[in-house]
């Protein structure tokens, strides 16, 4: 044990130099050897370790770069939706709604929740889910009542599908009357170690909770519940969103789901009954108090789980990846990526962390707010991809801009929506922006992935 912790370890370290050598030149680089040369550790492993770290300064003549504008195509959902809406746009859900092979869209607007019907990249039909009796953002979609059929959940509320949902709306169910507030997360997973998933859900305005899915849900009743933190409220810490789209997972090694916000994590203990802080080098406050999108992933291939985060609800947003040094209670060393492309970002309030070019590396997908209250400056909205350009386990990336036509994403979802075998993207506009390449009307969009079937 003592040996692989050593070896752990002085894993972390070389990997820890080899980023700061990178990426110092000049005086700062003298100075890292200034500090080294008090400690006899760092001086010899440093000295040890130039010919490698130098010569990875150089540009690889071997690396790969396959991601850039010509790679997606930009398509509407839906260029109009009925009524008007003054706050937003939420409840996104992926999923084959009508079982008929393909995935199809959903999300609402002030009239009610649609799911649009996915009859090809440039055909959508729109269908009414239901109504909503509270403004939602945050929604996820599964089968609640194990019938075969997938069901949407947002904050209090599930929409059982109907098993014919071209022809019959969803039913509605009610799991919380206690949530009389915006629910901005929406997540599954299995909290309590039981091997099925829970449901967990986070609003500023009433907590961060988890609950047991009842066997027999069909009916309007208060599911067993359980108290992550009141720290997300608006009178305490106020976390506006976090643990979406993937900010639940294991990063302690102990084979228990922890939990991730906006400079913090969240130790699941007991069986998810128990729950201690630790502390996060990222987050920041916007005018909705702490916001971010997570997710957790082993990104640079050493076993241990490391988080992607990107700020939201907020201008300038940052986005990085945490890595994990391995530690029976882990300490997280923050990499931020690079901006390349001119401009200050909006609020990059979508996040997806996997192989978009199909190279079998990762990748990460973001995009600026379409919002004219969070506006970009210098540019408009656009699509981001860091393409992961390494050619070792250890990620390397660099900023690609993927779409640049005034049309911004919130809460963006990937998969193959056309069945080619490559990763598209689906969105839709948050807030109502004049300028937009929709004439400042609502919309949802995809980003066809041209990579398997690109015009020569």
């Amino acid at each position: 044990m003592k040996i692989n912790l050593r070896f752990r370890l002085l894993n972390h370290i070389v990997k820890s130099l080899m980023y700061e050598i990178r990426h110092t030149t000049g005086n700062n680089l003298r100075e890292l050897f200034n500090k080294a040369s008090s400690n006899t550790y760092y001086t010899v492993l440093i000295l040890a370790l130039l010919p490698i770290l130098f010569s990875g300064c150089q540009p690889n003549r071997d690396q790969k770069e396959n991601i850039d504008e010509r790679l997606f195509q930009h398509h509407f959902i839906t260029r109009d939706l009925p009524g008007t809406t003054d706050w937003g746009y939420g409840c996104s859900t992926l999923a084959d709604f009508d079982m008929d092979g393909d995935l199809d869209y959903s999300f609402s607007g002030k009239e009610g929740l649609y799911w649009f019907e996915n009859h090809s990249i440039d055909h959508w039909e729109r269908h009414e889910v239901g109504e909503l009796t509270l403004r939602a953002l945050g929604a996820n979609s599964m089968d609640v009542d194990n019938d075969g059929w997938p069901d949407i959940v947002i904050g209090g509320y599930w929409y059982r599908n109907s098993q014919n949902p071209r022809e019959q709306k969803f039913e509605r169910f009610q799991y919380d009357n206690r949530i009389q507030s915006n629910i901005h997360d929406v997540m599954f997973a299995d909290m309590d170690g039981d091997g099925r998933n829970d449901l967990v859900v986070l609003g500023e305005g009433d907590g961060l909770f988890w609950y047991k899915l009842p066997s027999h849900p069909l009916k309007d009743e208060n599911w067993e519940r359980h108290t992550v933190t009141l720290d997300v409220l608006v009178k305490n810490d106020r976390i506006h969103g976090g643990i979406a789209p993937n900010g639940i997972g294991d990063l302690d090694g102990d084979n228990d789901n922890d939990l991730v916000l906006p400079d913090r994590w969240l130790e699941n203990q007991e069986n998810g009954t128990k729950w201690v802080k630790h502390a996060l080098p990222f987050g920041k406050r916007g005018p909705f108090g702490l916001s971010s999108r997570n997710w957790i992933i082993d990104l640079d291939n050493d076993g241990d789980n490391d988080i992607v985060m990107a700020d939201c609800d907020q201008q300038a947003s940052r986005i990085a990846w945490l890595e994990n040094n391995g530690g029976a209670i882990p300490a997280f060393t923050a990499r931020f990526l690079p901006m390349s492309a001119p401009g200050i970002r909006g609020s990059f309030h979508s996040l997806f962390v996997g192989d978009l070019d199909n190279d079998g590396d990762i990748d990460i997908l973001t995009c600026d707010q379409e919002d004219d209250s969070l506006p970009t400056e210098g540019a408009p909205p656009r699509w981001y991809v860091w393409e992961n350009i390494s050619t070792t386990s250890y990620p390397e990336f660099v900023e690609k801009v993927i779409l640049n036509n005034k049309i911004g994403g919130h809460d963006a979802l990937v998969g193959d929506v056309d069945g080619d075998g490559d990763l598209d993207i689906v969105s839709k506009v948050w807030n109502l922006w004049p300028e937009s390449g929709n004439n400042g009307i609502e919309h949802g969009d995809i980003l066809e992935n041209r990579l398997i079937n690109q015009p020569e």
